[in-house]
Parts: structure tokens; sequence; C-alpha cells
């Protein structure tokens, strides 16, 4: 990649011309500080071109000195679609359709042209990746404790306000960092050919294979609620409180852009409306199978809980890690007597060099200019750099079913305070991320404006047994106490007329 970052923008990919803010979109701020997309996009790009690097070999592609798979414009964070929509190609099985249904809320793929693999290259890919996901569980233990010391030293560091022991902090961290991305990248790849392998073997193992799937795919156990337990200071959980993406989320006019949802009091999955039932549908579903198709609908069931599981804990060590630098990085601008209008608008590699040569920050002063320019203009979550349509082409909300179920309740917006406690809620908002967690246990179903099939909020769903719809186009017409009934699996969203507000 080229090292130098440009005041704002990235320079559009030449080849891959199609953007789309996808799950940047649903749990990222609208927009963030060039110091975040530095700890966010650029080790994002580097994590996705090695595992291609892996599993593909050097493809052309893939290299260069644009970034490939995301973008950073006007300050928003983008994910490349044309890119991962070349991605797909490269897998046997796997269309583009599958990734965006996936990631990018169901929004139309760009034309591949003549991008497709061969078919023997696709058959070589497939194996590689089996091995990467199958390395995912002990590098997800190692980072953990890596994680964990590192914030161990940051809390002494920042409590005794050692300057050498915060720089000690941002040099151990950048690997931790780089590696705790490349699992999140492998998880959520891995994620996509799995579900397509599992909808082809259900379709011909399983009687209405596609309403009995959903039930299916509930992931194993989650680490978000053991986070939300540790809360204190600089202790593993205390990001779940902060705005995820955004490490400058205090200045100015990156506050105006900081997600904190607020989520009440904690609860155990399963402590609410959420109850496990007597008979688990998927082992109901399961059980029902002969010998011969159990083994395999099971085991392809199981791979996929554990997945899902690997893809919210690697998650929550990018998070766990930027949160590091949200609290060191302050401390440390005041020892370098940077202030609040130069650290943001420096990347993380300038920031680790910028005690050794001052200049540095002398770039600050012109980024500043251009994003608070840039944080003005309004930007769709969709951009075509194509030349043909122009610059735009926005896509339409579509309400999905990504947990499946239902149920009528009420409608509760975050933080849910007025709980009922002689019926159901439904939660309503327009994005939900993992700082949701305590609330599942207090509601009965989840509909939000944003998301995909593999949402975080579809996967915290699916573990607390939620009917769950995203992508519901009209969510800012829900008022609470509105009274409606969804459909976790159509995705229907229906308002009970004579209980509307």
């Amino acid at each position: 990649m080229n090292p130098r970052f440009p005041p704002i923008d990235v320079d559009p990919n030449p080849a891959f011309p199609v953007y789309s803010a996808g799950n940047f979109g649903e749990v990222a701020p609208d927009r963030i500080s060039p110091v975040s997309w530095s700890l966010v996009g650029t080790p994002m790009e580097r994590a996705t071109r090695r595992l291609v690097r892996r599993c593909w070999g050097e493809r052309p592609w893939a290299q260069g000195g644009h970034y490939v798979f995301v973008g950073y414009f006007a300050c928003k964070p983008y994910h490349n679609l044309s890119a991962y929509t070349r991605l797909a190609s490269r897998l046997p099985m796997v269309s583009p359709e599958d990734v965006t249904a996936a990631y990018f809320e169901g929004t139309r793929p760009p034309r591949l042209g003549k991008a497709r693999e061969g078919g023997l290259r696709q058959a070589a890919a497939l194996p590689r990746l089996i091995r990467e996901l199958t390395r995912l569980g002990p590098s997800l233990l190692r980072l953990e404790e890596e994680v964990a010391d590192l914030e161990m030293l940051a809390r002494t560091a920042v409590s005794l306000r050692s300057e050498a022991g915060m720089v000690e902090v941002l040099t151990r961290a950048a690997p931790i960092l780089d590696d705790a991305w490349d699992a999140h990248i492998v998880a959520a790849t891995g994620l996509v050919p799995l579900a397509v392998v599992q909808r082809r073997v259900n379709g011909l193992m399983v009687p209405h294979a596609e309403t009995v799937t959903p039930w299916l795919n509930r992931p194993g156990e989650l680490v978000w609620d053991r986070l939300h337990a540790f809360t204190g200071d600089l202790a593993p959980g205390e990001f779940l409180g902060t705005s995820f993406y955004e490490v400058a989320e205090g200045r100015e006019p990156w506050s105006r852009f900081a997600v904190r949802r607020g989520t009440g009091p904690g609860s155990e999955p399963g402590g609410g409306p959420g109850t496990d039932p007597v008979v688990d549908p998927a082992e109901a579903a399961i059980g029902m199978l002969s010998r011969r198709r159990r083994r395999p609908v099971g085991a392809l069931a199981r791979i996929m809980a554990e997945m899902m599981a690997s893809r919210e804990h690697s998650k929550s060590l990018v998070m766990r890690t930027l949160h590091v630098h949200r609290r060191v990085l302050p401390e440390l601008a005041r020892h370098w007597s940077l202030d609040d209008t130069e650290w943001p608008y420096l990347t993380i590699e300038e920031l680790r060099r910028v005690h050794l040569a001052p200049g540095l920050a002398d770039r600050a002063a012109d980024r500043a200019a251009a994003c608070a320019e840039a944080v003005g203009t309004p930007m769709p979550d969709r951009l075509d750099f194509s030349g043909g349509a122009g610059p735009v082409r926005p896509g339409a909300a579509r309400a999905r079913g990504v947990s499946p179920g239902r149920v009528t309740g009420v409608v509760v917006h975050p933080p849910a305070d007025d709980v009922p406690e002689d019926g159901a809620a439904i939660l309503v908002c327009e994005s939900a991320d993992a700082d949701a967690a305590p609330l599942l246990g207090l509601v009965g179903g989840v509909v939000t404006g944003r998301g995909s099939a593999m949402s975080h909020i579809a996967i915290l769903a699916r573990e607390h047994r939620l009917p769950a719809v995203v992508g519901h186009p009209d969510v800012s017409a829900l008022r609470p106490g509105d009274l409606i009934t969804i459909d976790g699996t159509t995705g229907e969203v229906h308002v009970e007329s004579a209980f509307a507000g």
C-alpha cells in the first residue's frame, strides 16, 4: 500500500468503482477521524490483502498503491463493494448476492464482467480457506491473552502518567491490532461460503429447509455478556460504553457522530422474554431427521455456530485494542504538547513517531481544515465512481428476517428504560451492536433500520432466541408504546392500528 496518507479522501480504486457503507453503516459512526480510520480502515485493508495472498496467491487486483477493499471519503468509512464482489467470484458456489445478503443489506452487487475465476483456482482456494478457519480458535486464545496483558500495561502506564510506558503500549498494540483484524476478516469471510454450503446441504436433506435452517443457526456462546460484567477502568468491557470505532469521540467534530446507545442494567442470556423453550427448535428439527441426514446437518449447524461466535470474539478483541488507544492517545498528546486540533488528524503511524519527528504534527492543520468541510457534506451509503451514472447510486432499504419466530409486543427505544413488566416489548432502533446485548434479556424481539443476515445484532438475536427483523424502512415511524407484530422469518412488521401511539 502507498504509505502516503491523503489529506482526507483516499483515491477511488480505478478497477473497483462501487463502494458501500455496508456493515460500517450499521455499527460505526457516520464519520470517523483520520486517526480512527488509520486504526480501522488501514489494518482492515492489510488483513484482507493478507488473506487473499494466503488463499489465492499474489493477485494483481489485490495489490498496488490504492486501497482495494475499503475507502474513506469525506471522513465516512466504506467497504469496496466491487472488490468484495470480485472476492466472491474466487470461491466455488459463492455468488456476489451471497456476500451482499450477508454484509451489505442485500444491496444490488455491481456486475463482474469477465472477472470470474477459473474452476481450478476456485477449488484450490477452498482448502486454504478451510485451513485458515481451523487456525482461528488457537489464534483467538493467544490474542485474548495478549490483549489482556496490553490492557494491564495501559492501565499502569496511564495511572502513573508514564510517557515511556504509554509509548510501549502503542508499540505493542500495533501487531496485536493487525492480528485481531486478521482474525476478524478470516471469520467474516468464512461465514459466507459456510452459509452457502449449509443452504445447499439442507436443501437436499431437510424438509422445508428455507424455514428450518434459520432455527438451526444459533451461535455458540458469545463473548458480549461476559464483557458486560467487566466494565471498570481499562477493564475488558469498558469499551462497551464508548463509540466503538471512534477513538477521538470526546473531541469536536467527532463527538457529534459518536454512537452511544446506552444499555441499562445487564442481564444474562435467557433471563427475560427470550427464555429457552422446553424443546429447542434446532434440536427438534435435527431429531426428526434420519441418522444419515442428522450427522451432516448437525455438524454444519455446529460449525456455523462456532464461526459466528469466533467472528464476535474477534470483533471484541479489535474493539478492546482500539479502546486502549482511546485511553492512551489523549494522555500522550498532553505529554507531547499536542492539542485536540492536532492529534485526531494524525495517523497512528505518525503518532508513534511524532515524539521523534515533531514536524509530523504540521500535517494536522490541512487535514483538520479538510475534515471541517467534509463532515458537513451529506454522504450516501453507496458511491459509484464508474462515471456512467454519476458518483451516487442509492440503494433501497428492504426488511429481512434474520432470527426466526413471531412475537407481538410494545415498541421500546434504547436505552429501554420503560420496558413493560406485564407483556412483551420489542426493541426498535436505527441500528444496534454488541452494546445492546444486556437489553436483549428484557425484550421479546428486535427491529432495526439497518442490518444484514450476518449483522452483529442478528447473531446476538439468534443467541437469545429472539425474533429479529433488520433493514425495516419505516423504523422511525414506530413510536414508543405502539403495539407491533414482527415475523423474524419473513421480515414482516405489522402495526396494530388500534393501539398505535
